[in-house]
C-alpha cells in the first residue's frame, strides 16, 4: 500500500507555524522512586495478576474459541509489561545498587513469564485459531507472530520436552542478565603519570581522579576513544587496552560459553541444527549461508584495503622512532595522527564545535522539520536520576500529544555502559483511546571538565543521531498492539532506519545546523567540514572489516555446537579476518554485550540492514534531505507501521520498487564480482 498524503496534510507539513498543543505534564504515569522492596513486591503482584488472567482465558478457550481471546492474552501481557516499566529499566540506570539488584531479579522473573507464555500450548492453539479467523489485518498479523513465537519456544512439543525447553530458556535469560550487570558493575581503572597525561586533552584530564603522582582513569566506553587516540605513551596505551579488553572477566566468558551451550540445546530440541539456523529462520536473511555469503563478499573486498591502511600506520610508527611491531593499542593513536597530519582533522578541534546543548537542540530541530513533530523539555523532569532530562512529543499537523522521552547521557556507577535507545512503555490501543509511548536514550558521553559543558566528538554526534532515529521509530508508531509496535520488527531490519539517518551527519549544511563553537558561537567552518568528509572513508577497510569480523565471530560461535570455546575462536578469527594482532591474556568477548543482549546470531544485522539503509537514503538524496514531504512518506511508510507488515513490504512501499544493493556497495567501497 502506497501512502497518499492529503492536500490538507501537505499544507500542515509545510506551514511555518504549526499549531502546537501545550506540552505534556512531567508525570508519565511511571513511578521511578521505587525501593528494592517495592520493586520485588510489585513485580510479583503484576506477574501474578497476568498469570491469573491467562489462566482464566485458558479455561474459556475450550468453550469460547474466539479470536478475541488472543487479544485478551495480548492485553494481559501488555498491562503487566507497562506496569513494570520502571521495575525492569532501573537495573540499567538506578543510582543505588540495591535498587539495580532488585530490578535485575524482576527482569529475570519477567523473562521467565514471557518464556512460559510463549510455550503455553493453549495460547498457541488460541493463536492458531485467531490466525485463521482474525477479523482484520492487524489481528491476523498479531496472531501470526504469536504462532511463530509458540513454535519457537516449544508450545507444540510434548509436555516433557516443552518443560525442558522452558527450563533452558529460563537459565539462558538469567545468564544474559548477569552478563550485562557484570559489565555495568565493572570498575576497572588505569593509573598514569603526569607525564603520560600531558599528551591527553586538558579538558579530558580534568575529569580524572588526581593522585599524588599522576591520575586514575576509568576504563570504559566513555573514555576509551579519547584515551587511545591521544595517549602518546605506548606503555600506557597497552595497559589501558589490556584492561579494556578484559572487562567482564573470565566470569563473563563462562557465562557466554554456557549460553552458547544452552542455545544449541534449545535449537536442537526445536528441530534446528544450530542456534544460527534457529535465529535466522524468522529473519530477512533466512539462512546462515546467506549471511556468510555477504560477509565473505565484504571481507574479500575490504581486507586488502584494511591491511594497506595498517601498513601506512605502521610506517608512521617506525618514522616516529618506534621499532616494535604494530600492536592493537597503536591503531587509534596513529589513525588519529594520520587524520591530523594528512587530512588536518583534529578530533579535539572538531569537539569545540559540538557542545552538548547545541547538538541536542540541532538534532531535535532536524527531526522536527523532517517528521513534522515538536519537542518540549519538561521541567522539572520526573526521572530516575539527577541530570536526566525529559521531553514531550507533539504532532505538528494535529497538535496532538504523542508521548514522552528521556535523555540520560553521562556515565555513573553501575549504569549501562553503551549507548542505546530503550523503549520504556509501548504505545497501543487501550479502552477509550491510545496509550502514549515512553522511551529513552541511555548514553555514556565523556563528561565535560568540572563546571563546563561537555564537548562531543563527531562520532558521538553520529551515534546520538542514530539512536534518536530509533526513538522516533518507537515513538511515532501507530500499530495498535504492543507486539506489533515500533521497533518490534525483524532483527536484521531494525537498524536500517537509524543507519539511513546517519548519512545526515555528513552533510555540510546539516553539520552547520547542529554546530556552534563553544567559545565563538560560530558554526563549524566549511574548510573543516571538507576535511572531515575527505577523511570519512580513510579507514573504511578497517571499520568494515571489523564489523565483518564481529559478525563472523557471532555466526561461527552460534554455528559450532555446544562445546565451542569462545576465547580461542575469537583469536583465531581475529588473526584470519583482520590485520590487527590480538592482545594475549585478554578476553574481548567478555564485554561483547550484543552477544548476550539480543543480537546473538544477529550481529550481522548491522551490515545486512545497511543495504536497506543506503537504498532508503537514495530516496532522500533525490527528494531533499530536509524535504518534509519525503520525511512524511518515510514516517508513514516505515515508522508508523511498526511490525504490521514484513520489512520487505515496508521497503517496497517506501522505495516504490525492489531493493537495490548498489548504494550499499558504493557506501562501503566494495565492487562485487559479477
Amino acid at each position: 500500500m502506497k501512502t497518499i498524503l492529503s492536500l490538507g496534510l501537505i499544507l500542515s507539513i509545510l506551514a511555518a507555524d504549526a499549531a502546537i498543543a501545550a506540552p505534556l505534564p512531567a508525570d508519565t504515569g511511571i513511578a521511578w522512586n521505587l525501593t528494592p522492596t517495592a520493586i520485588t513486591q510489585s513485580c510479583k503482584q503484576h506477574l501474578d495478576e497476568a498469570r491469573a488472567r491467562i489462566t482464566s482465558i485458558e479455561q474459556r478457550a475450550a468453550t469460547e474459541p474466539s479470536p478475541r481471546l488472543l487479544l485478551e492474552v495480548e492485553n494481559a501481557v501488555a498491562d503487566a509489561t507497562d506496569a513494570l516499566a520502571a521495575q525492569t529499566l532501573l537495573s540499567s540506570v538506578a543510582v543505588e545498587k540495591p535498587v539495580r539488584d532488585a530490578s535485575t531479579h524482576c527482569i529475570d522473573d519477567v523473562a521467565a513469564f514471557g518464556v512460559q507464555l510463549s510455550a503455553n500450548p493453549t495460547v498457541y492453539l488460541i493463536a492458531q485459531h485467531a490466525e485463521a479467523q482474525a477479523p482484520g489485518a492487524a489481528e491476523r498479523r498479531l496472531a501470526h507472530l504469536y504462532v511463530e513465537a509458540g513454535r519457537r519456544t516449544g508450545a507444540g512439543l510434548q509436555p516433557q520436552q516443552r518443560a525442558r525447553v522452558t527450563g533452558l530458556f529460563d537459565r539462558l535469560n538469567k545468564l544474559q542478565t548477569a552478563f550485562g550487570r557484570a559489565l555495568g558493575e565493572d570498575h576497572s581503572t588505569v593509573r598514569i603519570s603526569a607525564a603520560q597525561a600531558s599528551s591527553l586533552p586538558a579538558a579530558f584530564v580534568k575529569t580524572f581522579k588526581a593522585l599524588p603522582d599522576g591520575y586514575e582513569v576509568n576504563v570504559n566506553e566513555a573514555t576509551a576513544k579519547q584515551f587511545l587516540d591521544n595517549e602518546a605513551s605506548p606503555e600506557a596505551r597497552k595497559r589501558f587496552t589490556v584492561l579494556y579488553l578484559s572487562r567482564g572477566g573470565q566470569a563473563n566468558v563462562t557465562r557466554l560459553a554456557q549460553a552458547v551451550a544452552l542455545r544449541t540445546q534449545i535449537a536442537n530440541l526445536l528441530g534446528f541444527k544450530t542456534w544460527a539456523d534457529y535465529q535466522l529462520d524468522v529473519s530477512m536473511a533466512k539462512t546462515p549461508a546467506n549471511v556468510f555469503a555477504l560477509l565473505e563478499k565484504v571481507q574479500v573486498a575490504l581486507l586488502p584495503k584494511a591491511r594497506a591502511e595498517i601498513a601506512v600506520l605502521a610506517q608512521m610508527k617506525k618514522a616516529a622512532g618506534e621499532d616494535s611491531p604494530f600492536a592493537n593499542w597503536d591503531y587509534g593513536f596513529y589513525a588519529h595522527q594520520l587524520e591530523k597530519t594528512k587530512y588536518q582533522v583534529d578530533d579535539e578541534a572538531v569537539r569545540q564545535y559540538f557542545p552538548v546543548k547545541k547538538v541536542i537542540a540541532g538534532v531535535f530541530g532536524i527531526y522536527e522539520k523532517l517528521l513534522a513533530v515538536h519537542f518540549d523539555e519538561i521541567r522539572p523532569a520526573m526521572a530516575w536520576a539527577p541530570g536526566v532530562t525529559e521531553y514531550s512529543i507533539t504532532d505538528n499537523a494535529t497538535g496532538a500529544a504523542i508521548g514522552w522521552f528521556f535523555v540520560d547521557l553521562f556515565p555513573r556507577d553501575g549504569k549501562y555502559e553503551h549507548t542505546e535507545m530503550v523503549p520504556i512503555r509501548m504505545g497501543r490501543a487501550i479502552p477509550g483511546g491510545t496509550q502514549r509511548p515512553v522511551s529513552a536514550i541511555i548514553g555514556n558521553w565523556p563528561p565535560g571538565e568540572p563546571g563546563k559543558e561537555a564537548l562531543l566528538s563527531h562520532g558521538d554526534v553520529v551515534t546520538f543521531f542514530h539512536e534518536f532515529g530509533h526513538l522516533m521509530h518507537q515513538s511515532l508508531s501507530r500499530a495498535p498492539y504492543e507486539t506489533l509496535y515500533g521497533t518490534n520488527v525483524r532483527r536484521d531490519f531494525v537498524e536500517a532506519p537509524s543507519q539511513m539517518l546517519e548519512n545526515w551527519m555528513w552533510q555540510p549544511s546539516i553539520l552547520k545546523e547542529i554546530s556552534s563553537n563553544v567559545s565563538t558561537g560560530r558554526p563549524i567552518p566549511d574548510e573543516l567540514i571538507r576535511k572531515m568528509i575527505a577523511a570519512q572513508h580513510v579507514a573504511d577497510g578497517m571499520n568494515w572489516s571489523a564489523q565483518a569480523f564481529y559478525a563472523s565471530y557471532d555466526m561461527r560461535l552460534h554455528s559450532a555446537g555446544a562445546t565451542v570455546d569462545p576465547t580461542p575462536l575469537w583469536f583465531t578469527l581475529e588473526k584470519e579476518l583482520t590485520p590487527l594482532p590480538g592482545v594475549p591474556g585478554t578476553v574481548p568477548e567478555a564485554s561483547f554485550g550484543h552477544l548476550m543482549g539480543g543480537y546473538d546470531a544477529g550481529y550481522y544485522g548491522y551490515l545486512w540492514s545497511r543495504v536497506y539503509a543506503q537504498d532508503m537514503f537514495s530516496v532522500f538524496e533525490k527528494g531533499g534531505l530536509e524535504n518534509p514531504l519525503v520525511g512524511m512518506r518515510y514516517r508513514k511508510d516505515i515508522l508508523e507501521r511498526g511490525a504490521l507488515v514484513e520489512p520487505q513490504q515496508l521497503l517496497h512501499d517506501f522505495l516504490g520498487r525492489e531493493v537495490q544493493y548498489e548504494p550499499f556497495y558504493q557506501y562501503i567501497g566494495v565492487t562485487p564480482a559479477r
